[in-house]
């Protein structure tokens, strides 16, 4: 039984929906073995979560907002939890959470990271056999992204450029036709890197666990000063540039994954300011506290050690990556059976 079917079970056999307190006071009684597990036990001494009942409760709330079986009513508080009924229907005993108008993001709205931590970590396995067995990415996005990474000891060359070009393109970040994204001319971002050359050269022997203001500083200025995308946002395609010149520091963000997983939508506002705030937060209170995990960066090193076998596992970040990934290819699995 996994800890999304205990939480099933724990619905199916009330006639009320319950909040997640209750479903995290049940799971205490009759599924102890979820309750203190490793990662809750590492993260309440790393002290992301204030104690074991916080992280088993930051699991339950990633677990539901994840599943489209189950219905989480937010128009009260705490929020009450049920399944949806056959065909998908909500339950009738539930009123519909307020919606912000199409094309709206709450800004105020502050994001909670540690259950989707938990998530990662507890499922690590599942979620990377998982990204594996879909086979989604091969062919010239795979053979683009290992030689952008392998030349990046000479970030402003022009070798190093035009692979990490013809990634990005490969990666769908240039549509032909009138609509999609758009990239800049080669010019254009080539002349941009050669701005930066001295920053990516510095940022380059950074460490993620030992990032100070100057180093986050540095990071911006190099963010900031990329032009690889003609169309209105940044974040995906530098994220993606700055990944094949810095991979232990910036990790690759899409909207289709990063951003519908972490947040649970695909929306950007178009500002280079808050996509640089954003970019950091995602990199420091998702990613980074992964990382900083002993028994991950363990299990992570051995994958990478099977280059063959794991090809995409070309470095600690991208595993994340690579496991975020998985996750959504798990719920779109477990939506079709």
């Amino acid at each position: 039984m996994t800890f999304v079917d205990a939480i099933k079970t724990i619905l199916s056999a009330t006639d009320h929906s319950l909040t997640p307190q209750e479903i995290r006071d049940t799971i205490k009684k009759q599924y102890p073995k979820f309750y203190g597990t490793g990662s809750h036990i590492r993260f309440v001494e790393k002290k992301y979560c204030k104690d074991l009942d916080h992280a088993l409760l930051a699991q339950i709330y990633t677990a539901i907002r994840m599943n489209k079986s189950i219905y989480c009513d937010t128009s009260e508080k705490p929020m009450k939890i049920s399944l949806v009924q056959e065909y998908g229907s909500l339950p009738s005993t539930t009123k519909p959470s307020r919606k912000l108008p199409s094309g709206r993001i709450d800004h105020k709205k502050k994001i909670k990271y540690e259950g989707k931590i938990i998530d990662i970590l507890e499922n690590a396995e599942k979620y990377h056999s998982d990204y594996y067995k879909a086979e989604t990415f091969h062919g010239p996005s795979l053979y683009f992204h290992q030689r952008a990474l392998e030349t990046r000891q000479n970030p402003s060359s022009m070798t190093h450029l035009e692979y990490v070009y013809a990634t990005l393109s490969s990666w769908g970040m240039h549509r032909m036709g009138p609509g999609g994204s758009k990239m800049q001319r080669f010019k254009t971002f080539h002349s941009s890197i050669q701005s930066l050359q001295i920053r990516i050269a510095e940022a380059q022997n950074f460490n993620l666990r030992k990032m100070s203001d100057h180093n986050w500083a540095t990071i911006e200025e190099i963010f900031k000063g990329i032009k690889v995308m003609a169309s209105g946002t940044s974040l995906v395609g530098n994220s993606k540039v700055m990944h094949h010149m810095l991979p232990n520091i910036v990790p690759p963000i899409d909207r289709e994954y990063t951003l519908q997983y972490l947040r649970g939508n695909k929306n950007i506002k178009n500002d280079l300011s808050y996509e640089w705030q954003l970019m950091k937060e995602i990199i420091a209170n998702f990613f980074m506290p992964i990382v900083l995990d002993a028994e991950f960066v363990l299990k992570g090193s051995g994958w990478m050690m099977k280059n063959e076998v794991y090809p995409w596992d070309t470095s600690i970040l991208k595993i994340v990556d690579n496991l975020l990934i998985g996750s959504v290819k798990t719920l779109i699995t477990q939506k079709v059976k």
